[in-house]
């Protein structure tokens, strides 16, 4: 078992049982065999921004998660799981602070275009399409905070999990490049190097998982 962070009491206890049902040595943090787990690779770094990723349930059990990777990577970030959430619950997690949700909409601000700092909070709604947009929509506070949006198409490097479109990204692929993307607006560029290293825990999460099965080499 990996040590206690202060980001794992965002997250819903998940019982000795259900960690024992899997049968393998499990990190209790993201819930993969020790054999796939990259927690002890990973160098944790706090970003020139906050963080808050609101979980869809159904996320939370998926091997290919990336929610708990960049959990464990951002040190001001935090994890709430659910689909209507306690609003009393949002509220304290962006209080005192200019809250904004990466998601597409003609309302939106380019990530370029916008200066992010310690007293921002970017939401990231972490689940398929259609999830995000149920989270979004059964959250009424959610409505009136900005949107920031990138301007080009990013495509994904998911190997290991189907995208709808060409466009769509995975958790941890969209806030490493929502920071990279608002590192220079935002007069952070030196920290463009931690930023990469989302990348590279993300592709050994892939490389791990296409080792463990041959047949997605294919």
């Amino acid at each position: 078992m990996l040590a206690t962070t202060p980001n794992q009491r965002f997250i819903s206890t998940t019982t000795r049982q259900e960690i024992a049902s899997t049968g393998r040595p499990t990190c209790y943090f993201c819930f993969r065999p020790f054999s796939h787990c990259l927690c002890q690779d990973i160098t944790p770094f706090k970003a020139h921004t906050n963080i808050l990723i609101l979980q869809h349930p159904n996320e939370r059990g998926k091997y290919y998660s990336t929610a708990r990777l960049l959990l464990k990577s951002v040190t001001n970030s935090k994890l709430l799981n659910g689909v209507e959430f306690d609003q009393s619950k949002i509220i304290n997690a962006i209080s005192n602070s200019n809250p904004y949700i990466l998601y597409p909409d003609i309302t939106a601000t380019s990530c370029e275009e916008i200066y992010l700092n310690q007293d921002s909070t970017v939401i990231v709604l972490d689940g398929t399409w259609i999830e995000a947009r149920k989270i979004l929509k059964r959250n009424p506070i959610l409505s009136n905070i900005p949107k920031l949006t990138f301007n080009s198409t990013i495509k994904s490097n998911y190997l290991i999990r189907k995208q709808p479109k060409e466009n769509y990204l995975s958790t941890i692929e969209s806030v490493g490049h929502l920071l990279k993307l608002n590192a220079k607006s935002s007069g952070q560029c030196s920290k463009i190097s931690l930023y990469d290293t989302l990348f590279d825990t993300f592709n050994q999460l892939n490389q791990r998982q296409v080792a463990y099965f041959p047949r997605m080499r294919r």
